[in-house]
């Protein structure tokens, strides 16, 4: 919940028509990026070692998949759960844009469509990408092991179970990694001890020069969720309820991010101490905490309990828990909380989204048009209306 209102977030805070996230414009860059190295690499022109050119193709691919389903679970519902029949998804570009030349406008392309080509890149990169040690620098480019989870995150979103179970221990197993003790837990979150979280397969390492602009005060995410440094925003703090849930088990070793002494309940995970810049921390992407996570809701009750039940007591929670949808929600609320997870977890299944009690808002339902939000109007006029903007938003 928002606890310092300074005119940031406070439209998205309680759901406001057209204060929905919107990355359409951002991860199209990158995509055409990877599609250059991809066709620069096929070349048969270009020279170089075959093992390192499929390590850079698989590198891409990754990468691809990765914004693609960042875009398609954004912009478009997931395969199964559409609202009225409307499936449309992204803008699907495989080749690269090199100028206004080639360049050219596009439908949408379906959600099914979407998500066949993120499997499709992930599938083949997991063919030409390194295994890597969980936790090393390693984990700062592709590999194997986050190949395989993205694979499961995204079969999991496509509601196909048996892969996304397949592809989720595949990644546990990967190079035998294991979950961090419950006695280390919280400070495998200081990335002055760590610089990378111990249970990272894929994490940016973000540089210097990333943050050195007004960007590391602002936009960090130590600015923005913790009030210790001179500088930051401070502005977004655990609500009542998630306190309240992380608190009915009081072995939770998770607990011990929080802070609630201070103003606020604040979150002392991202803790910025990185190297000598403020704010400057690392931001995992993939850790091996989600291949449990995604293997027990994806076999569920019966076989899925054994994957509930050990990362429960990594996090120093008693076992016996049935691996029951609700119950692994539950876990996901805790562990990923301040990381992006919660909103796209209950999209999915086509639930509802409760807001805070602080916030004073209504729920919004599943069926409410701003689960998706509004597409950027210049976008599609410049289209001439080949691109078909969100239901609602015209």
């Amino acid at each position: 919940q928002i606890v310092q209102f300074t005119g940031r977030y406070e439209t998205e805070y309680v759901n406001a028509v057209n204060a929905g996230i919107n990355i359409w414009s951002d991860r199209y860059t990158p995509i055409n990026e990877c599609n250059i190295v991809i066709n620069l690499i096929n070349d048969e022109s270009v020279e170089g070692d075959q093992g390192a050119k499929d390590v850079l193709i698989g590198e891409a691919k990754f990468l691809r998949a990765l914004f693609y389903h960042d875009l398609a679970r954004t912009v478009g519902y997931e395969p199964g759960r559409e609202v009225n029949g409307f499936n449309l998804s992204a803008i699907l570009r495989t080749e690269p844009t090199l100028g206004s030349a080639n360049a050219d406008d596009r439908p949408r392309a379906t959600n099914l469509e979407v998500y066949e080509q993120i499997e499709e890149d992930l599938l083949d990169a997991i063919q030409r990408l390194p295994e890597v040690g969980a936790g090393t620098s390693a984990v700062a480019r592709a590999n194997k092991t986050a190949a395989e989870l993205l694979l499961a995150r995204v079969y999991l979103y496509w509601g196909r179970n048996t892969e996304a179970a397949d592809y989720a221990q595949r990644a546990i197993a990967g190079d035998g990694s294991d979950l961090v003790d419950a006695a280390d837990y919280v400070e495998s979150w200081d990335d002055a001890a760590f610089n990378f979280h111990p249970e990272s397969v894929f994490e940016s390492d973000l540089q210097v020069p990333d943050w050195s602009s007004v960007d590391g005060a602002n936009n960090s995410l130590h600015s923005l969720l913790m009030n210790n440094t001179s500088g930051s925003q401070f502005i977004i703090t655990a609500s009542d309820e998630l306190v309240q849930v992380i608190e009915s088990e009081p072995s939770d070793v998770r607990s011990g991010l929080l802070n609630t002494e201070n103003l606020g309940q604040e979150f002392a995970k991202w803790q910025g101490n990185k190297g000598t810049l403020p704010f400057q921390e690392n931001i995992p992407i993939l850790r091996l905490s989600e291949g449990y996570l995604i293997a027990a809701e994806a076999l569920g009750p019966g076989a899925g309990d054994v994957f509930l039940n050990t990362f429960r007591a990594a996090r120093g929670l008693a076992g016996g828990v049935s691996a029951t949808v609700d119950n692994v929600l539950r876990e996901k609320r805790i562990e990923y909380m301040a990381e992006g997870h919660r909103w796209y977890d209950l999209k999915r299944l086509g639930r509802d989204i409760p807001k805070p009690a602080a916030a004073d808002v209504d729920p919004v339902p599943y069926e409410n048009f701003r689960i998706l939000p509004r597409l950027p109007q210049s976008e599609i006029e410049l289209s001439d209306d080949i691109l078909v903007q969100n239901p609602n938003y015209n």
